[in-house]
């Protein structure tokens, strides 16, 4: 058996505007706390992930996906 490489069909290949990296960056977070809600999650739980997960997008500053382990180190020891 292989792995394939799967792709939304709805997520661009390149994105382009700030408004695309905007929009994929909230599509990133929604697929992230929806797996939340799957997994039973109460609803606080989520809504503190959720603000949790737009602190760490403020403070990076940049698209979060380009965040690494040394950036999540520097958003806890800010706390």
């Amino acid at each position: 058996m292989t792995l394939a490489v799967v792709r939304s069909i709805g997520t661009p290949r390149r994105l382009a505007t700030a408004q695309e990296y905007e929009d994929f960056e909230q599509e990133l977070v929604d697929q992230f706390l929806l797996t939340g809600v799957g997994a039973g999650m109460a609803d606080s739980s989520i809504a503190d992930d959720r603000q949790a997960v737009f602190e760490y997008v403020r403070f990076l500053g940049r698209p979060v996906w380009t965040s690494g382990p040394e950036d999540a180190d520097r958003f806890l020891g800010e706390f």
